[in-house]
């Protein structure tokens, strides 16, 4: 488009454009750019302008025809903000400073985006529609043109781009006129075999069938005026990424597809749509399942149409869309259809009272927030609904999205708590910045780590997100924890007069007699005192069986079905709490200088962690009572359900086992595991109640314990 096009067309708009500012834009955009040339060779004004035609076809106000035609100037020329709000007011440069923005992230997108996000940061720092307007216009000039970049990387970097960036952008605004054409145009450089192949075949189609597209239009048009109804039938054959993307998706061929062509009638009232469908419903029969109607439920996007499928003239399945002039114009113009029904609407006055333009934008944001009541959202044409976001970049282009008010601290915490807390300093755009520095959209952070973490104290009170905050504490806590373990660990050992570290069941016991939830909990509480230290001295000439050993009587070997080797009389007997060793399995006898002989099971994994092989004597079963009773564990797990319990404790006592103590150690929404300590005679009576006990159908698995740990 010329100079003389553009001016004569703005001059000439029925939609009160101001020509004269429209020219001295030109001129300026002019001057800027008087030096630069595009890929194509042609003069650089000649881009500019074209979008500025492409947004005088949407009808927009002059501020945006303006914005279009200096787009550039900020980015790509010597122009400043402060010259455009001087010659063109403060509307203007904002509107100009913000697609410069846009302009200016679409480099991180080089390495790797997330599409979606993306377009979450894009409308994040589009603080006006207009912006978002002025932006997919660009776009589609530059996709229009794009074959003449030489580099074919590049060629298909924007088109993919645009694919899963702005023309879904363009779809959640509305406008299908720009999605279309951007799917298509980013479709024949992705995949330009696919692209050539459909649009043969489609063409042919159109040759083929134009007699018989004819007739149906015909037919149709015969039977509406018939009805004294006035209409204008347009034929129209769907877009090749369209048809190509449904036979993707389902998986069908070409030849399958019945749906390539379709016509759209538009007529003058909704009263007429209906009439319309019910005429055409009554002449010919509907396809089953085909019926949609967006005019009483509107989709969100305020797109508005009846779609029907008929089995129609010639016994050819044709696909109708019924609608008025206006909902024409918004489904393919979307955001942008607000201009050819409203001339003098202030696009940026809070208080418009316009009930179009206000369902229309609160519906848009519902769109774009996924899910919010409109009524929740925002009440002008400001795109607020991400104010409460701020959208920043990984240096590899990861995009990280965060409440508003967020420092580099929270940065830090979002990419990992372990990176939070190692975290000395930051760089924003490759410069050194304090952690607490407020972060701006499209920041790109690179987070300075050491290797010891160090969070300060102060930092949970600068952060904003929750997992920061919780991060920094947690960190306190577990460091405060530590210490006082240390503590602990450091004051039970001189008591009990120890050198080596206290093992794991020493701990456990001391743990279970202190009352105590598990040994850090009982280190910690003499750490901090709780436990007082002459509490600590009884522990010396104490046993240290758990709770479980009042179900093993102390014995001297007399009273005992053992033989051990080496024995002195008076020497104390106790059955091993982690093992419970029983009749016909071998075992191991474990002295201790203050506690008497403890007896193992040889299959307990404690002999060889906890004890000296020199502490080790041989022992053995010997004149065992087939009545006397021995404990031992078993674990269960079984399925959630009422009588689970009683029927396990049924089959233990038909088995003559005595069930002593239940403990429920884990409880899922299915299954939950249980721990039993139950009195047999010997192993071979503890193997055929787990035996018994595995055949029951809500049981899952039963196993000996043989180490609590």
């Amino acid at each position: 488009m010329s100079k003389i096009e553009l001016l004569d067309r703005s001059e000439k708009s029925s939609f009160g454009l101001n020509s004269k500012l429209i020219e001295e834009a030109y001129q300026f955009a002019l001057e800027s750019h008087k030096s630069q040339k595009r890929y194509s060779g042609d003069p650089y004004i000649s881009h500019p302008v074209a979008v500025a035609d492409i947004l005088l076809n949407l009808k927009l106000d002059t501020s945006t025809i303006i914005t279009g035609l200096l787009h550039d100037t900020l980015e790509d020329t010597l122009a400043t903000e402060h010259e455009i709000k001087e010659k063109f007011g403060d509307e203007v440069a904002v509107l100009v400073n913000g697609v410069t923005k846009l302009s200016k992230i679409e480099t991180y997108t080089e390495n790797k985006f997330q599409a979606e996000n993306f377009r979450k940061l894009i409308l994040a720092m589009s603080k006006d529609i207009r912006v978002l307007l002025v932006k997919l216009a660009d776009r589609l000039h530059n996709m229009r043109t794009i074959q003449f970049i030489p580099q074919e990387k590049r060629r298909h970097r924007i088109a993919s781009e645009t694919l899963e960036i702005y023309a879904p952008l363009a779809g959640r605004l509305g406008m299908h006129e720009f999605k279309d054409e951007l799917e298509d145009l980013s479709f024949q450089i992705l995949n330009p075999s696919a692209y050539s192949s459909l649009s043969t075949r489609i063409e042919y189609l159109k040759k083929d069938k134009s007699n018989l597209t004819d007739k149906i239009k015909s037919r149709i048009g015969e039977l509406l005026s018939k009805n004294q109804i006035g209409y204008e039938i347009i034929g129209r054959e769907k877009k090749l990424y369209s048809v190509w993307n449904k036979m993707q998706n389902k998986q069908i061929a070409f030849r399958q597809l019945s749906d390539i062509f379709a016509f759209r009638i538009v007529t003058k009232s909704i009263d007429d749509c209906y009439r319309i469908l019910g005429i055409i419903h009554n002449r010919w029969s509907a396809v089953p399942g085909s019926f949609k109607d967006y005019i009483s439920t509107p989709k969100i996007n305020n797109y508005q149409s009846i779609h029907s499928t008929i089995v129609g003239p010639e016994r050819q399945r044709v696909e109708l869309q019924i609608r008025t002039t206006e909902m024409d114009v918004v489904a393919d113009k979307g955001i942008a259809a607000h201009w050819s029904y409203k001339e003098n609407y202030n696009l940026i006055d809070n208080s418009s009272s316009d009930p179009v333009n206000v369902t229309w934008l609160r519906d848009l944001v519902e769109i774009l927030d996924s899910g919010g009541s409109s009524e929740e959202l925002m009440e002008a044409t400001k795109l607020e609904m991400f104010q409460d976001q701020v959208f920043c970049f990984t240096p590899k282009g990861d995009l990280i999205h965060l409440p508003s008010n967020s420092n580099s601290i929270d940065f830090a915490y979002a990419l990992h708590s372990e990176i939070g807390n190692r975290c000395v300093g930051c760089k924003i755009n490759g410069k050194p910045k304090p952690l607490y520095t407020k972060l701006q959209n499209g920041d790109e952070i690179e987070i300075l780590t050491s290797k010891n973490p160090s969070p300060s104290e102060t930092w949970e009170k600068i952060v904003t997100t929750a997992k920061a905050q919780s991060s920094i504490k947690r960190f306190f806590k577990k460091q405060e924890k530590d210490e006082f373990v240390t503590l602990g660990m450091k004051i039970l050992q001189k008591i009990l007069k120890k050198d080596a570290d206290i093992s794991i069941a020493e701990l456990e016991g001391y743990t279970k007699k202190f009352n105590r939830k598990n040994p850090d909990d009982f280190l910690i509480s003499i750490g901090k005192g709780n436990i007082r230290p002459r509490e600590l001295e009884k522990l010396k000439s104490k046993s240290r069986l758990s709770f479980f050993s009042r179900y093993r009587k102390t014995n001297s070997l007399d009273k005992t079905p053992l033989e051990i080797s080496d024995f002195q009389p008076g020497v104390a007997i106790h059955f091993a709490e982690c093992c419970f060793p029983l009749p016909h399995e071998n075992i191991i006898g474990i002295t201790s200088e203050d506690s008497g002989i403890f007896i193992h099971s040889n299959q307990c994994n404690a002999i060889d962690k906890e004890y000296k092989k020199e502490d080790w004597i041989s022992a053995s079963w010997k004149d065992v009572d087939s009545e006397q009773f021995f404990s031992s564990r078993i674990k269960v797990s079984v399925k959630n359900e009422p009588g689970s319990l009683g029927t396990l404790a049924t089959i233990v006592g038909a088995e003559k086992g005595n069930i002593t103590h239940l403990n429920i150690s884990e409880k899922g929404e299915d299954f939950f595991d249980m721990i039993f300590v139950i009195d047999v005679h010997d192993l071979v009576h503890l193997d055929k109640i787990i035996n018994v006990l595995a055949e029951v159908e809500n049981v899952s698995s039963v196993n000996r314990l043989l180490l609590d740990l």
